[in-house]
């Protein structure tokens, strides 16, 4: 059995390559009868999170096992930790064990790029991040390799992580300027791309209309229902949502919140694999979110993606 370090599963597939998985998974979550994908088994032990993921489709079975311990930070250590588990659906036998924080980070960043691809106009060239850690970066890397960005904003409140995200950002795109902003407001105004990779349980944003016209937004940290990243003002300027799975509409506090407070209506969101299949066409106005809470059909393609790559490669 192989096991997959975060060096490995970073290096072993081109940024389209990851991209293009992630959208072959959203369009396969949507068709009926292609995977067994119970729900994700959630278990909060005080302020700390622990979750089961599993899947199985009729090549691979997956489990990803990630705890979230938000105090970590005070001794150093990493928030939050993951291991995934593949195994061949018709023996059982197991076939890798991958390192689960680095397939989050790939498949979350490839998944929102698919975002990105599918819904912000492709003339787009500023970018804004809010939140610059390891997420951060990964969002903004796979970002770049679907829009000629030429421009990112980005505030964090640990200057530290500003620096490492600025040096990972310009050693693979040296020619992208990035800005550390002042606040969030500095970001947005600043940005036709806004990605927001938070943990927080308050909107990251005032409650600022003009903050948002016209922007394609990517909201990918709330996956609790008592955390948001979005004001009000976000989700009345906007026609639709789109998620990648619509579980997200019991599961985060951005979409349960405007829903409750008839910000916007739930049968205005939509799962982005009908987006994907022609199913459901983007209204024509500018302003548009997509929310994402992740699922395990993802992990299994990435996981897919890694351990079919280092197999040719060990064949060729």
């Amino acid at each position: 059995m192989n096991y997959f370090d975060n060096q490995i599963i970073e290096n072993i597939a081109a940024f389209p390559e990851w991209v293009d998985m992630m959208e072959k998974a959203l369009l396969q979550s949507i068709e009926p009868g292609g995977y067994v994908m119970p729900k994700r088994m959630h278990l909060d032990y005080g302020a700390d999170t622990f979750l089961l993921m599993p899947c199985l489709t009729n090549e691979y079975w997956v489990t990803k096992l990630v705890s979230f311990c938000p105090g970590n930070k005070t001794s150093g250590r990493p928030s939050i930790y993951g291991t995934v588990v593949l195994n061949d659906t018709k023996t059982g036998e197991p076939l890798a064990v991958m390192d689960g924080s680095a397939i989050t980070a790939m498949r979350t960043a490839a998944v929102t790029a698919v975002g990105i691809r599918h819904l912000s106009p492709s003339g787009c060239h500023s970018l804004g991040i809010i939140g610059a850690g390891a997420q951060g970066i990964w969002q903004a890397l796979f970002a770049c390799s679907v829009r000629e960005i030429n421009e990112i904003w980005v505030f964090d409140q640990n200057r530290e992580n500003l620096m490492k995200f600025a040096e990972k950002v310009m050693s693979r795109y040296p020619m992208i300027r990035v800005n550390q902003a002042t606040d969030s407001s500095e970001v947005a105004m600043n940005s036709e791309i806004i990605i927001s990779a938070t943990n927080s349980q308050n909107p990251v944003f005032p409650d600022e209309k003009e903050l948002f016209t016209g922007k394609t937004i990517i909201g990918i940290g709330s996956y609790k229902p008592d955390c948001r990243e979005f004001p009000e003002q976000l989700f009345r300027q906007l026609d639709q949502i789109y998620v990648d799975t619509l579980d997200g509409k019991k599961e985060s506090g951005d979409l349960i919140t405007p829903v409750k407070n008839n910000w916007i209506s739930e049968n205005k969101i939509y799962s982005i694999g009908s987006l994907l299949t022609g199913e459901i066409i983007p209204s024509t106005n500018g302003t548009r979110l997509f929310k994402t809470v992740g699922f395990a059909l993802l992990d299994l393609f990435a996981a897919k993606l890694v351990y079919e790559k280092h197999k040719r490669k060990r064949q060729a």
